[in-house]
């Protein structure tokens, strides 16, 4: 649980015979990652990579197109019927088979989408005939004139005058027919010989002319039957066409999911065979598995054939294992938690895994922060109903439930701790103490508390470091022993000052302090910090001991330590934040009870519509601030001390795809 998964690299020699067993066999497992071995065997292997390589292509192009006659026929993908395929499918008759589904369900997809647009054509055409359905005009009589050209359109009635003065060298006649929707509907004729000169003048004045299509005649309402019936006979064939395609969803259905699901499992075991190793009569298969399911592998390849070879390496936990994939050892009460850490950095094989403490610090700080019995229900109940999915409109939240449920959980702690309530803080008495009337208090206990925290962050590095045989990281580095005898010598020294400035209780500031020591050991430590590069290489018995001149060294050390004095500071101060995040959550409740006493005063119903908006804005609002300011200490002042990261998926070969979540 506190490291990842203990991985074992595993080499099968497997005879070609019994390739695709030991493939199913590898991918049925969930526990195996594939590592690219297919340069092995050189150009022995060319000819049958070539086959797989190939046959790789066909399957993704036929899943892509048999991905997209399921959407064509709106079928659930969803889950996929599972089912055993002993061998790939055949290529060429999987083509032949898709072609010919392909066929009929396009046919009938574009038949109705044809429809469908040539009604939005009809039905476009009417709303523009509404407008002259009083113009007792016969329209092809204008159309299918001889030697007058005409636009019959809409426009812009302020428009009307420039359009005459632009025409005013030419013969025309123009008739404003009638007002609708602050457009006029107008009718402009002249002579043929001048189109060029009507069209131009038409566009500058924004006229838009009524298209209509070939065959129309009549007037207006003589067209708009026309077409009304027209869309009627349309409609009729679109629904005709949805009931036929129904017909065929229902026929195809099953058959087009195991197909999917068939592509997909010889998509996955080509693209598997592709990065074997091939040698001349048997194929290499290199990766890594759980170091637990090693002897069960061997075990089950040895029931297909005694010939399978297997060999098996446990990794270490060493310095450099930045080649071992990496997956999670977490029960499954954490595996929500690890969002957060991944988020920050994928862990090394070598180093803790921080799931399980920030599993406890997280929600801790935001509770702190966000103490209240009502407010902490309220997020718990949203990463319910989040978790639960049974409400749409928080499916944005993702997988965050189980962390606002624990989020809301502390809240209601901290809530009964301060003793509030929905903001109300004279209903119930604190348990410990109310931020609002003990401030300075919080601010210390929080401080205090963020000082122990950075204390656990050191103690964990030096331990990772130990764990890794890294003694020197151990000893000498900032965040080693020397950082730590640091950090601690610079906090007992700083607390006679700030026992100055803030009132800290006398049973902490009357303690007797070790002054001298805690000199002693800053200046000690201050020069193993200072001089760390230089005490790791003598340790380890690396040369040169530094890089560059002793003056530029020393420059550089000074500079150095001075920084990390001043990075000691502001990651115990940072942790002022909690406190006064606890202490801003109760006054901005109570600013929103005055605003509702002015907005309705004596409980009146805009009293409680205020109460409202506060309590939404309080959740949403400030407990987003505030979970991402717990990020921030988590991930930056944490963290940091003792997680470095850069560690390598795990990515298992499977060909259930829908099982590796």
């Amino acid at each position: 649980m506190f490291y990842p998964q203990k991985m074992t690299e595993v080499e099968i020699i497997v005879p070609a015979k019994h390739l695709l067993p030991v493939t199913r066999l590898l991918s049925g497992q969930g526990v195996f990652t594939q590592t690219d071995v297919n340069y092995l065997g050189g150009e022995k292997q060319s000819e049958g990579s070539n086959i797989w390589q190939e046959r790789v292509s066909a399957y993704s192009v036929l899943e892509r197109r048999v991905q997209s006659i399921i959407q064509s026929l709106n079928i659930k993908e969803l889950p996929l019927q599972k089912h055993e395929l002993d061998d790939p499918i055949d290529v060429a008759t999987t083509q032949t088979l898709v072609d010919e589904i392909e066929k009929e369900v396009k046919g009938a997809v574009e038949q109705i989408n044809n429809e469908i647009k040539n009604i939005e054509h009809l039905k476009s055409m009417l709303t523009q005939l509404s407008a002259l359905s009083d113009v007792d005009v016969d329209f092809s009589q204008l159309k299918d004139s001889r030697y007058i050209y005409s636009i019959l359109g809409m426009m812009p009635p302020e428009n009307i005058d420039r359009l005459r003065t632009s025409l005013s060298r030419i013969p025309f006649v123009l008739y404003r027919l009638s007002e609708q929707h602050q457009k006029a509907v107008v009718w402009l004729a002249g002579s043929r010989e001048n189109v060029e000169i009507l069209n131009r003048a038409a566009r500058s004045a924004y006229l838009d002319p009524l298209s209509l299509p070939e065959g129309i005649q009549g007037t207006p309402a003589q067209i708009i039957d026309s077409l009304n019936a027209s869309v009627k006979v349309s409609e009729e064939k679109v629904a005709k066409l949805q009931d036929d395609l129904a017909e065929m969803r229902k026929a195809k259905e099953a058959q087009l999911l195991d197909l999917m699901w068939d592509l997909r499992c010889s998509h996955m075991t080509a693209n598997a065979i592709v990065r074997y190793g091939k040698l001349k009569y048997t194929y290499v298969i290199v990766g890594w598995m759980y170091s637990s399911y090693v002897a069960e592998l061997k075990r089950k390849l040895h029931s297909i054939s005694p010939e399978i070879l297997l060999d098996a390496q446990a990794a270490p936990r060493a310095k450099d294992t930045s080649e071992v994939p990496i997956a999670f050892n977490n029960p499954r009460i954490l595996k929500p938690f690890q969002l957060l850490v991944t988020t920050y950095a994928q862990p090394g094989y070598s180093e803790l895994d921080p799931t399980s403490l920030i599993a406890l610090l997280y929600p801790l700080v935001f509770g702190t922060m966000f103490g209240d019995i009502g407010h902490g229900l309220i997020i718990a109940i949203i990463g319910w109903l989040t978790t639960s999915k049974k409400v749409k409109f928080l499916r944005f939240l993702g997988s965050l439930g189980p962390i606002l449920i624990a989020c809301g959980i502390s809240s209601m702690i901290f809530g009964v701790l301060y003793g509030s309530i929905f903001g109300y803080e004279e209903v119930l008495h604190p348990l410990w103490l109310s931020p609002n009337r003990d401030i300075m208090t919080i601010l210390i206990i929080t401080i205090g508390a963020g000082v122990a925290v950075l204390i656990l962050g050191f103690l964990l590095s030096i331990y990772n470091a130990i764990v890794v045989k890294n003694y020197a990281k151990a000893l000498f580095s900032h965040t080693g022993m020397m950082g730590l005898l640091l950090y601690v010598s610079f906090i007992g020294l700083l607390l006679p000052v700030v026992a100055t400035i803030f009132p800290i209780p006398d049973s902490i500031s009357h303690l007797p302090i070790p002054y001298t020591a805690f000199i002693i050991s800053a200046v000690i430590s201050g020069l193993g910090v200072m001089f760390s590069e230089l005490l790791m290489n003598l340790f380890e018995g690396h040369t040169p001991l530094y890089e560059g001149g002793f003056v530029m060294y020393f420059m550089q050390g000074f500079f150095e330590l001075f920084e990390t004095m001043i990075s000691y500071l502001s990651n115990s101060l940072s942790f002022v934040r909690v406190g006064a995040f606890a202490v801003a959550h109760g006054n901005l409740a109570a600013v929103f009870f005055i605003l509702s006493e002015i907005v309705g005063p004596n409980g009146g119903v805009g009293y409680w519509l205020m109460f409202t908006v506060g309590l939404i804005f309080i959740v949403v609002f400030e407990g987003l601030i505030v979970g991402i300011q717990s990020m921030r200490l988590t991930y930056y002042e944490i963290f940091g001390k003792f997680f470095a990261g850069g560690g390598k998926k795990f990515e298992p070969m499977t060909l259930h795809p829908a099982d590796n979540d």
